[in-house]
């Protein structure tokens, strides 16, 4: 009998070393490297890798480490540049489809204004004309005003200098100057309007062989 109590004695210690059958065993690996098992959880503080095990040794949980300051660094750096990638494709979708857009609406237009290459060159040669001819009558009106001017002056030189007629002369001297340089701004008004029709008929014809004549065909 003390024999059977002697050896419960003994063995009774190891009974509460056991664990159960549903703890958990912790194994973790501090900041220097060095790998811990517990049955209670790790400091909170540690970076490394965290493993949970059962009581037959099986792995039940897994928690990754936590980013390194530098991994994390490097992950914003990567999110940051799908972002501009995102943006840089849906600014080019944009784009494009403005550009689509743009050539539907300048092929309409043309399509209403014209029906033929040869009309738009008529239309332009029409405008030229048109211009061409305001620009000679301008001329004409210029030569005018030049004889007119030399009239006056000639006049200032031959009158007397306590002529009472001296003062209206060169008023009248004056008007004419004023009213040539209102011709030569107007001519060169003429002039940059030639260049704007033959400009905008060259962009016309060059559109209109791009977008409508293909879709006539």
């Amino acid at each position: 009998m003390r024999q059977t109590i002697r050896r419960l004695a003994l063995l009774l210690p190891l009974v509460f070393l056991v664990p159960p059958l549903d703890a958990r065993i912790y194994r973790w690996v501090d900041d220097g490297g060095i790998v811990h098992y517990s049955t209670t959880p790790p400091p909170a503080a540690s970076q490394r890798e965290l493993r949970v095990l059962d009581a037959q040794g099986r792995e039940r949980q897994v928690r990754p480490a936590p980013p390194t300051a530098e991994e994390r660094e490097r992950e914003a750096e990567a999110r940051e540049r799908q972002q501009q990638e995102a943006l840089r494709r849906e600014e080019e979708r944009a784009r494009q489809q403005a550009e689509v857009a743009a050539r539907e609406a300048r092929a309409r237009q043309l399509h209403r204004a014209y029906a033929s290459v040869d009309e738009i060159v008529e239309q332009r040669d029409r405008r030229l004309a048109m211009v061409e001819n305001t620009l000679l009558l301008s001329k004409s009106q210029e030569e005018t005003l030049r004889r007119e001017r030399a009239r006056i002056a000639a006049q200032i030189e031959r009158a007397p200098a306590n002529s009472r007629d001296l003062e209206r002369y060169r008023t009248e001297l004056a008007d004419l100057t004023q009213r040539l340089e209102r011709e030569h701004l107007f001519q060169q008004r003429q002039r940059e309007a030639l260049n704007a029709i033959r400009d905008h008929a060259e962009t016309d014809i060059r559109d209109f062989e791009r977008f409508v004549a293909p879709n006539r065909n």
